[in-house]
């Protein structure tokens, strides 16, 4: 009212004038408003997609990681299966060179022993029921199944001296986990003495 006096001292073309500005000034902020509003969902048909893209990743990646064709899970933060196992990992020996061969059908006549072999091949049967943190490991096959001696100093009748020791190879990597050690589904195991 200071700039343009009081309401009654306008003309009736000042009075359009001001409807028309604020008319104007009206449909300027429904017009921002609607840009806004735009903008807003095209932002959200990008980051939505991209969101859930990285929640799927994310997940996956804090799944523990599965190898081959296991046939059960493994339970979070452990390397124990909690559900049935069908594994064929396979198991090379060498002593001084000479690779060994690992009998056929160990643990695999009468009862089947949760670890077994059918051929002498060194592929080991991990048919399992119930895995548990004594049947699943290295040391179950040697000792209650071939029965022989294996941990990180001796491998059958061959333990570590100033010159030779016994190494272990899982998937071409060393291990020092040796008897302690639950193979996976194809893991490729290799055990030396040199």
């Amino acid at each position: 009212m200071d700039k343009h006096g009081p309401r009654g001292t306008h003309s009736k073309h000042e009075l359009k004038q001001f409807k028309k500005q604020e008319r104007e000034k009206q449909l300027d902020i429904e017009k921002k408003k609607a840009s806004r509003s735009k903008l807003l969902k095209r932002s959200a048909y990008v980051a939505v997609p991209v969101l859930l893209i990285a929640a799927v990743f994310a997940f996956i990646s804090s799944q523990p990681l599965a190898t081959g064709n296991a046939i059960g899970s493994v339970t979070s933060g452990s390397e124990i299966p909690n559900t049935p196992i069908h594994w064929h990992p396979t198991l090379t020996i060498k002593l001084n060179g000479q690779q060994q061969t690992i009998p056929a059908n160990l643990g695999a006549v009468g009862v089947h022993q949760p670890i077994h072999t059918h051929d002498s091949t060194g592929v080991l049967h991990y048919e399992n029921d119930n895995p548990t943190p004594e049947n699943m490991p290295l040391r179950y096959f040697f000792e209650k199944v071939w029965r022989k001696p294996f941990n990180s100093t001796c491998i059958m009748n061959y333990c570590n001296s100033d010159s030779s020791t016994v190494k272990m190879f899982v998937n071409g990597m060393e291990n020092s986990e040796f008897d302690n050690y639950i193979p996976r589904d194809r893991d490729e195991i290799r055990i030396e003495f040199n």
